[in-house]
């Protein structure tokens, strides 16, 4: 099993592009957002469920598996966890 350091899934983000989970909000704007920035709010709501895919590839994969892109999963996961 995993253990999971960060909020748990699932985040959203509100108009405002605060990232809110089932407890609160998990990060908060002070500035008014381009759509850029609500864009990588949207990506950083979506980073649970994303890294909990990435876990679930890793954990499924077989010799079928494209070595190179399995190598990209591992490294996504080590980069999250703050391994890289």
């Amino acid at each position: 099993m995993i253990e999971i350091k960060h909020t748990p899934g699932p985040w959203k983000t509100d108009q405002f592009g605060d990232i809110e989970t089932e407890g609160g909000i998990a990060i908060a704007t002070t500035e008014l957002l381009t759509v850029r920035d609500m864009a990588n709010a949207r990506l950083i709501a979506a980073a649970p469920e994303l890294l909990e895919a990435l876990y679930d590839v890793d954990a499924t994969a077989t010799d079928a598996y494209d070595p190179v892109m399995l190598a990209k999963v591992q490294a996504a996961i080590a980069k999250a966890e703050g391994r890289s």
